[in-house]
């Protein structure tokens, strides 16, 4: 797999997010709540100011000229009515800002955030979120600024990871590849120059000592490892140590070349590297007779392959790309070598919306065994622009996939440090999406931090933010699904429907499992409307408004 060959640069566009926080939502506090408009039976008109002004205000108006408009007339006696109803003591309507000051506790904002009129609401005396953010499917709180990298992160419990103080440290990774332009000045990596993180360097091909100056394809790999940009791109181990190893002349393609890829394994190997990431395979050669054939992927004929499954056996976990010959029909769209292997961590490709790449490699092996092992982000995912000293773009490839696993393996073995290789790949496999039907497209699927975490023996975390997704919305059938988007919540759910005149009208109690994160609520004989269902799990609430047709 020539790393030039693709030519996959792409322009960005940006997406802003929104924080929240919990740490006030225990007792009553005061809040703004805005209102959508002034209407819901409003009473008062501005053609007869006299209702709500009093003589002197209208006659100060009409001294000077000034019309009446809409921000004179008072915030609709109903929707005062429709927050004391939900549990608020409501102190003082806002005529002016379209709202009203309330006295509640913080856990029935959600509640009347949820009401049809409702438009927002802040916090007045405590650090409690703005009503004015969008939420977002994750593991865990967020406490790096991601920027576009976000979504590869999110995908695999990363930033839980991260959260919890797991970054790669103590870890060593080798980077296998083409070589690793710009590097040493690109800001993404100023971090680790600056704590002395880059253990060794070492140009297996050209033998000149100088890593930098070649082809920029490890240099976007170790981004999706190793960056550190605030409100750009992080890698999953930022905190890791690294050696860079040149082991692929990109301008050619030559059967030499595995061989250089199994000594800078056995290198990898001696300097004591903990995991090897290699973003390279091979299929054909410059010289055709020489191609490799689908026979070829046993694990077993590549010198390459058998070099992979030795360093597994040595204790290090391997992270291959799977290959970009998924819709290469000539190749049968298979992975290619060395990530016909043994024992390693074979990667494939997602996009963002977890939809499997087109083009990303696919098994079995030929003899029989299921491949890839892993998928990850490899569809337009965010990496350090190497032709600059400080830019990011997108790039498309299993080649991105795998370094972004490769951080995650950091990560985790770090938090559990008493595992072994084989522990470390079979726990990410036993937890991942698809661990119960792995199939040749996607393997055991896509992995999560936290259900590795929980397998290894760590606790459950309950107290960071989650997310609920209620479908379909609106329901046309007799049930209801509620999906609960944090993979670490796991216990009962006491669930409430009330109508729109606030009687509850039905009420159930549901179980969530670590491997079970999705629940049925039966809706049958409800009669067609509009409802507010309220649900309580582990001390946090959630509530939203759902439509029976």
């Amino acid at each position: 797999m020539k790393p030039a060959r693709n030519k996959f640069w792409g322009i960005l566009g940006f997406v802003f997010f929104f924080s929240t926080g919990e740490e006030a939502f225990a007792q009553n506090k005061k809040f703004v709540v805005y209102f959508k408009n002034k209407q819901g039976g409003n009473p008062f008109s501005i053609s007869n100011p006299g209702a709500f002004l009093s003589s002197r205000a209208i006659q100060r108006r009409n001294q000077q000229s000034l019309p009446f408009d809409s921000t004179d007339l008072p915030v609709s006696p109903s929707y005062l009515n429709g927050l004391s109803q939900a549990g608020a003591t409501v102190l003082y309507p806002l005529r002016w800002l379209n709202g009203a000051i309330v006295d509640c506790p913080a856990s029935i904002i959600p509640s009347i955030e949820a009401l049809p009129f409702v438009a927002s609401s802040r916090a007045l005396n405590s650090k409690v979120r703005s009503s004015v953010f969008k939420s977002k499917a994750k593991d865990g709180i967020q406490s790096l600024d991601y920027g576009l990298s976000e979504n590869q992160n999110i995908m695999l419990g990363i930033d839980s990871m991260h959260a919890m103080g797991f970054q790669g440290q103590g870890k060593l990774i080798a980077v296998m590849d083409a070589g690793f332009l710009n590097v040493n000045n690109h800001v993404a990596f100023a971090h680790l120059f600056a704590q002395n993180k880059i253990l060794g360097t070492r140009d297996i091909v050209a033998r000149d000592g100088d890593v930098y100056q070649d082809h920029w394809h490890g240099g976007a790999v170790l981004s999706n490892i190793a960056a550190k940009m605030p409100g750009q791109l992080y890698g999953g181990a930022f905190e890791a140590s690294y050696f860079l190893i040149r082991t692929e002349d990109a301008a050619t393609e030559n059967e030499i070349e595995c061989a250089y890829w199994v000594a800078g394994l056995e290198l990898a190997d001696s300097v004591g590297a903990d995991i090897v990431n290699s973003s390279l395979g091979y299929t054909t050669f410059d010289t055709p007779s020489l191609d490799y054939t689908y026979s070829t992927l046993n694990g077993e004929t590549s010198l390459a392959s058998r070099a992979a499954r030795m360093a597994s056996s040595k204790g290090m976990v391997v992270v291959s790309s799977a290959g970009n010959e998924g819709s290469n029909n000539s190749w049968g769209g298979y992975i290619s070598v060395p990530s016909d292997a043994e024992n390693i961590l074979t990667v494939g490709s997602v996009n963002e919306s977890q939809n499997v790449s087109n083009f990303s490699g696919k098994g079995p092996t030929s003899d029989g065994r299921t491949k890839p092992d892993l998928v990850a982000r490899g569809g337009s995912a965010i990496i350090a622009n190497l032709f600059s000293n400080d830019g990011i773009t997108s790039g498309s490839g299993t080649s991105f996939s795998a370094p972004i696993l490769a951080g995650l393996v950091a990560g985790y073995w770090q938090a559990h440090p008493g595992l072994t290789a084989k522990q470390v790949m079979d726990n990410l496999k036993n937890t991942a999406s698809n661990k119960d039907n792995p199939n040749n497209l996607i393997g055991w699927g896509i992995p999560s931090f936290i259900k590795a975490h929980i397998l290894a023996g760590g606790k459950p975390v309950l107290n960071f933010p989650f997310e609920i997704k209620v479908y379909p919305n609106p329901v046309s059938g007799n049930e209801i699904s509620i999906e609960l988007m944090e993979s670490s919540a796991a216990g009962p759910a006491g669930i409430e429907l009330f109508d729109a005149k606030g009687r509850k009208i039905f009420s159930s109690f549901l179980r969530f499992e670590i491997d079970k994160n999705i629940s049925k609520v039966p809706l049958g004989g409800i009669s067609p409307g509009v409802y507010l269902m309220n649900m309580e799990m582990g001390g946090k609430k959630f509530s939203r408004k759902i439509v029976l047709d």
